[in-house]
């Protein structure tokens, strides 16, 4: 997909998606499905819109003696991101409220036009929106909109969900730490300047690429937070992320092969690799754009969220590949040939090289990802602030074991080396 394609494609998701949700559902034949969650305190509003609500019921279907249909929107309170299992047989209305829960009824026809509601919210704590149609095998169509916030000291409405209001701020941190980072990293290259290599500057290119999403991110939220929608930050951020992820995992993948430091060149087995894992992490990160874009209650975010999630990790455990390649050969070569010590030395810094990227995925891809399921409402904002810490660490962590210097370990074959073969990392 070319980026035209993606900045038209992540304008749309931002204009009709945002915060302030617009959620257009057509013959759905789903009798319960949660629409989406929000975060509030003491104070905070829920406004629900309904448009053009339709039933289709089966041929048989009986209209009960009281004229109405058992159909309910629920807004249900929880501790935690983590909804209500749906796939009950049950009614969900009928048997899943509590006493804190609200239910919109669009039981009467007169109400299908248009409904209007709005809902404050007294005790504090994480809402899910979900629909319950228990009318049996019909199938429902309708436009939703909602607007959700929290009211502040001060008066003014705030559209993030409380447990991440806090976000905007964070990312501008991280944009400047990434920002000091890319200047100490210039200033390693620019001192020792005879010894930079090619893979070199394709890191800093992925630190810029790294510092722009995060500008970009850290004013989306700050628009979201106080206007309810995305506006033009969103589609930005994403063309700078996925360019970002782009370049990253054709760093890591191209360190891990060796090339500019063991070899100057890419074996045909290289090339097919770098070319597979672009690919398939381009289309993932393509996909993740549409779904996190889309309400939860669209069939998008419950059938391809934990799919991609998986491929995800599919793809960062591919990038292995490459740096388990050189391992291999780096351990039979420190034991056969008169550079066994040199060889050796390269054997362990490939070694920390691995599980500094088995530890960045397993804990980005994994860890957070259940961390994420197990947070309380108000302490949301701690699995996208770790996950940057996290990216931090792998960034500083790589910049400091492929540092250009002159002994460093991981250099390209020296004028001493008889054969440039000897230390291919063909296998």
């Amino acid at each position: 997909m070319t980026f035209g394609r993606l900045f038209v494609l992540a304008s749309l998701c931002a204009c009709s998606n945002a915060l302030i949700e617009d959620l257009l559902i057509e013959n759905d034949d789903r009798n319960t499905f949660h629409i989406e969650s929000f975060g509030y305190l003491e104070g905070g509003v829920f406004n629900f819109e309904i448009k053009d609500f339709f039933l289709l019921v089966p041929h048989d279907f009986t209209l009960p003696g009281n004229g109405k249909f058992n159909v309910q929107f629920v807004l249900q309170r929880s501790d935690s991101e983590v909804g209500y299992d749906t796939s009950s047989k049950k009614c969900y209305h009928e048997s899943f409220i509590g006493p804190e829960d609200s239910l919109i009824s669009m039981e009467d026809r007169t109400d299908w036009n248009n409904k209007v509601a709005s809902i404050p919210i007294h005790t504090p704590g994480y809402y899910h929106l979900y629909y319950s149609n228990c009318v049996g095998k019909a199938h429902s169509s309708f436009e939703l909109v909602t607007k959700q916030y929290n009211v502040n000291a001060q008066g003014t409405k705030i559209y993030l969900s409380t447990g991440v209001s806090s976000l905007p701020g964070w990312y501008f941190f991280f944009f400047v730490a990434f920002s000091v980072l890319l200047v100490v990293w210039g200033q390693m290259q620019k001192k020792d300047w005879t010894n930079v290599k090619s893979i070199h500057h394709l890191m800093t290119v992925t630190v810029v690429f790294k510092i722009l999403s995060l500008f970009c991110e850290a004013f989306r939220f700050y628009v979201m937070k106080y206007e309810g929608v995305h506006d033009g930050w969103s589609a930005a951020f994403y063309i700078f992320e996925f360019v970002k992820g782009m370049l990253m995992f054709t760093a890591i993948v191209l360190i891990g092969t060796g090339w500019s430091y063991l070899k100057p060149f890419l074996t045909e087995r290289d090339r097919q690799l770098i070319l597979a894992v672009l690919v398939l992490q381009g289309s993932v990160n393509t996909a993740m754009i549409v779904v996190d874009e889309s309400t939860p209650g669209s069939y998008a975010g419950v059938r391809w969220t934990d799919i991609l999630h998986i491929l995800d990790i599919l793809c960062c455990s591919a990038i292995l590949f490459p740096i388990i390649w050189s391992i291999r050969h780096l351990r039979a070569a420190s034991g056969t040939d008169s550079k066994a010590q040199r060889n050796a030395s390269r054997l362990q810094n490939f070694r920390t090289f691995y599980l500094l990227v088995v530890s960045y995925v397993y804990f980005t891809r994994v860890v957070l990802y259940l961390l994420k399921a197990i947070l309380g409402y108000e302490s949301a904002w701690v699995a996208p602030v770790t996950s940057e810490l996290a990216s931090f660490v792998f960034y500083v962590s790589t910049g400091w074991l492929f540092r250009p210097q002159e002994q460093n370990p991981y250099l390209a074959i020296g004028k001493d080396d008889d054969d440039i073969d000897e230390i291919s990392l063909d296998l």
